[in-house]
Parts: structure tokens; sequence; C-alpha cells
């Protein structure tokens, strides 16, 4: 993971990048978790501040998930900057967004300092059915082990707030809401959306999502003539609770339109899930609120949602969607009330307060440090990928260059070691920046990505005494040991040297 226990003291004249915010989290969790941490950033950002994230592997996720396209977009955008492994930073706030992202933590002092830590928590440490995501105590331990200091946590919710009492970690006074930008999901209404009731809810495609009857899902969703269903977000396994979905509504799957134009078409948002999941928060619900949906939900989130939602049993949901149809004045008013709580309690202004009260205002900071600027001890842990490069051109060994510095921009999670058969001066051409000598490593990097350099003698400039292949065998054994690489790959497979490389052992 991200290295093992090591001082920031001996890192005395090492530059350090400056964020307002780090977020330490995973950019590919889907749904709600991902789309919350959009919405923070472009609050933030719109409000001066320079946010930054450093991606972390949650154990909840699989590994081959990519980044949120949200989350990707604000990247592209350069509204998010991806902080990379053993980038040192300085920031008023750093917040772990998760706290399965610490679960799988291998140990060891990040090169952060910061003036405050939090850990946001989305998630109740355990399921009802007994499935248990992480133990607070711990993670709490890992966090302050590697930050330096005792976060604070935020649960989002008064549910996850009730399912941290007793745990030992210490929980602030208030919630971490999620926010939306009222403004942007406005949705202009003007009575009903149809001839017909229309009830419509959205969610990941999880069982989890549903009721566990028959009873309750009929109950919420009615298969009659009357009434219009629309789903986002799939129907899977549902047919086991059914016997089979009713053919005559409306499902779309996960992702396949925006939730904002499916909100447009709906005029009860109804959210009604299994009773064995705890439902930290609920981001569609407040997405359907923004959207100027009537709501109805389970009662549990009344705590949260106050008077923007009608609470009951899912069993009574259809009556109660059809009664509110057939009195278009209480529609209306429902509609009005659901866009009133969000912007009193989950608009941008929310967070930009309470940022604003942790972190203090922005400052203006811009410039990166050099990531490969660090001690070994920060980089230990963490993948060290090699591309060989042997036999091919200064300009072809440039443009591999950059090329790993744009995956590992996106990726965050490995070293880059490039070996080639060109002089370091020639690479620095045709990167159109300088590569700097190491003399303790005895190699080369690049002075805008923190990319090690490792310069070898091409097959015609050799004068050693063994063949040459046996020479460039031996000096990639040498440096896979001193990088520990884990990973090799070859910049031309097809060029005559390429096996070299690919026989050497990790």
């Amino acid at each position: 993971m991200y290295g093992r226990p090591t001082s920031l003291d001996s890192m005395v004249g090492i530059e350090w990048s400056r964020f307002d915010v780090l977020y330490l989290t995973d950019l590919r969790f889907p749904g709600g978790t991902s789309s919350s941490l959009v919405e923070e950033v472009r609050a933030a950002t719109g409000a001066g501040y320079r946010v930054g994230a450093l991606q972390v592997a949650s154990s909840s996720l699989r590994a081959d998930r990519t980044f949120h396209d949200g989350l990707r977009e604000l990247l592209d955008e350069g509204l998010l900057e991806l902080v990379l492994p053993g980038e040192p930073v300085e920031c008023g706030l750093v917040a772990v967004r998760h706290p399965t992202v610490l679960v799988e933590w291998e140990g060891g002092r990040l090169p952060i300092r910061t003036d405050a830590a939090i850990v946001i928590v989305g998630q109740v440490p355990a399921d009802r059915d007994g499935t248990r995501y992480y133990t607070p105590a711990e993670i709490h331990a890992i966090a302050a082990d590697a930050l330096g200091l005792e976060p604070t946590w935020w649960p989002v919710s008064p549910t996850v707030r009730a399912h941290l009492d007793g745990t030992g970690v210490p929980v602030a006074d208030e919630d971490w809401v999620e926010v939306i930008d009222v403004d942007r999901w406005l949705v202009d209404r003007d009575g009903p959306v149809g001839d017909r009731l229309v009830i419509g809810r959205h969610g990941r495609p999880s069982i989890s999502k549903w009721p566990a009857t028959a009873v309750d899902v009929l109950g919420a969703y009615p298969d009659t003539d009357d009434v219009l269903v629309r789903v986002l977000g799939g129907v899977d396994g549902l047919s086991e609770v059914l016997g089979e979905v009713p053919t005559a509504w409306e499902v779309n799957a996960f992702g396949s339109m925006s939730a904002r134009d499916f909100l447009a078409g709906v005029d009860v948002f109804s959210y009604h899930h299994h009773p064995d999941l705890v439902e930290a928060f609920g981001r569609t619900v407040l997405e359907a609120m923004a959207t100027g949906c009537a709501i109805l939900l389970p009662p549990h989130f009344e705590s949260l949602f106050g008077e923007g939602a009608l609470y009951g049993e899912a069993s009574d949901a259809g009556a109660l969607a059809r009664a509110l149809y057939d009195d278009p004045g209480r529609l209306a008013q429902r509609s009005e009330a659901a866009q009133a709580v969000v912007r009193d309690r989950f608009s941008h202004a929310v967070h930009v307060e309470r940022i604003t009260r942790l972190a203090g205002g922005s400052t203006g900071a811009t410039g990166r440090a050099v990531p490969g600027a660090l001690s070994r001890g920060l980089l230990e842990g963490r993948p060290v990928h090699l591309v060989a490069c042997l036999g091919q051109s200064a300009v072809e060994v440039a443009a591999i260059v950059d090329h790993l510095v744009a995956h590992r921009n996106h990726a965050a999670g490995f070293v880059p070691v490039v070996v080639a058969t060109v002089t370091a001066p020639e690479v620095a051409v045709g990167l159109e920046r300088s590569v700097d000598l190491q003399p303790e490593a005895r190699n080369f990097m690049d002075s805008g990505s923190g990319v090690v350099l490792e310069v070898l003698p091409g097959r015609d400039e050799y004068r050693g005494d063994d063949r040459w292949e046996d020479y460039v065998l031996a000096e990639l054994a040498r440096i896979v040991r001193r990088h520990g690489v884990t990973d090799i790959s070859v910049g031309a497979v097809s060029h005559p040297d390429a096996w070299l490389a690919l026989q050497v052992c990790t």
C-alpha cells in the first residue's frame, strides 16, 4: 500500500505541494459516495479552495473498477488534482472519505502535514445481517499513524452516528451531510408529468436496495394500469422476490441516463429498501428532492430529511402516492417542501461554510512538488513498474516517459522506472525539460515528474569484457533489486533486444 513507518524530520529542504483540502479516498466508488465527492469538490473549488485527492484502494471494491466518471471529469477539468504516491503535501484539512480505504493499509506515516484531520463516515461498520465492513477503533489508530494526528469522525447522518456510539472514536457534534448544487438540479414543474401517476426510484443495482417481500415491493411500486413505475438502476435479483418483474414497469440500466433527466419524469419518488440494509444517507433521495419530486420514505429517514418527505411503510406507499397525485395542490406543496429542505440543509453553501471552519480561508496556492524527490522509505510498499527501452531512440524514450506520467497521474498507484540506452540529455531534449542527476542513486530523474531514468550503454557503445547481452541482463537484475521492481514491460515489443528485459525475474 503506502509505506512503512518513517519520520518527516528527514525531509528538510524538500518542496511540498500545498492544498487547502486533501481527500484520502478511492476514486472508483460507484454511486453516492463518488457523486457526493464530486459535489464537495465543485462547491469548494467554486469558493476558491484548492482540492487534491490521494487514491487509496477500498477493501469493498474489486480491483478492476475504473475511476468514477464524474471524478474523472473533475480531474480532466483541473478542479480536482491527483496527488501522486510519495508526493509531499501540506494542507489545511485532510479528509479520509470512507473508512474502508484504510482497512488494508500496511502502515506508515504519509508525507502529509495538516492542521486538521477528519474521517467522513458514509457507511456503518456492519449491516444488520452481521456483515462487517470495518472496525472504527482500528481505522482510527491507522489514520492517526498515517497522518500524525488523531482525526475527528464525522458521520453523514443520524443513522451512522448511532452506529458509532460506544466505539471509542471521537465523533463531531454535527453530521457531515452530503450536499448538492441546488440550482443545477432544479427542474421546472407545472403539475404532474403526465396523464397518470409516475412513481420512480433509482439506485445502484442490488437486491438490498429493494424491499424484502412481494407485498412490500408491489405496495410501494404498484403493477396497475393507473400507475407508471419508472426505475433507473435495474432490477437485479428482484425476480427472486416477485417471481416475475412487471412488464409494465419502465426499467433503465444503471448509468444509462442522467439522474436529473430521469427524475424530471417522476411525480413521486418512493425509496424503500431491504430491512437488513442500513442506509447511511441516501444520495438518490437528496437528488430527487432537489428536482422537486414528492418524496416517500421509510420512517428511519425522518431524522435526516425532516419535513422534506412523507414517511411510512412500503406496503402503504403506493396508496399515499395516489392520494398525492389526486390532489394537485398537495403534490405541489410536497415538491416545494422537498426543495426548501435541500436549499436550507444540503446546498453547496453548507459545505463551504464547514470547510472554512476546519481548513480556514483559501490559500491561493499553486505549484506541485516532485514526487520522486522523496526518500526511498516513503515509496516502499508501492508497485514499481519498470519499462525497458533498450535500443530505442531518445524521442521514443521521451514519449514513453510522458505516457507513463499520464497513466500514473490517473492510476496513482505505482512508481515508474525507465531503462534506456540513450543519454539522459538526449531524453531531456525530447521531454523539453531537464533531467537531473541523482549522485547517490547513480541514475537520472525527470525534473517535471520524478520518473527515474536508468541509462545503460547501447550495443555499439559498450566496451566491457563480457558480452553486451550478459552485461545488460546483470544490470537489469541489479536495477530490479535496487528499486524493488514488481513488474516489467518493454517500450517496443518488436525490437530485437526486447527479449532481454522480458526474461529478467522480479
